[in-house]
């Protein structure tokens, strides 16, 4: 559930990739954040598993290579 999107000034729209396991935010070196499903696949052709949805589950290379998963984590809540 890491998709999200946000609005631009100009009328667009952005979204954004993070994995559910470690966090990392998917970086592209292109327009992909403009359109979720060009984003998306630019995640799975370096390796990401992404679920074709931005509520979906999504994990980096590594997090999907090593089995960890959002569930797995804890996390630390300041007192």
């Amino acid at each position: 559930m890491s998709g999200a999107c946000f609005s631009r000034p100009d009328g667009g729209i952005e979204y954004e990739l993070r994995c559910d396991g470690c966090g990392v935010l998917f970086q592209c070196g292109d327009d992909s954040y403009f359109s979720w499903p060009v984003l998306c696949a630019a995640a799975e052709a370096e390796g990401w598993g992404v679920a074709p949805d931005l509520d979906g589950e999504h994990e980096c290379g590594e997090c999907a290579a090593t089995g960890r998963s959002r569930r797995g984590l804890r996390r630390l809540v300041p007192a």
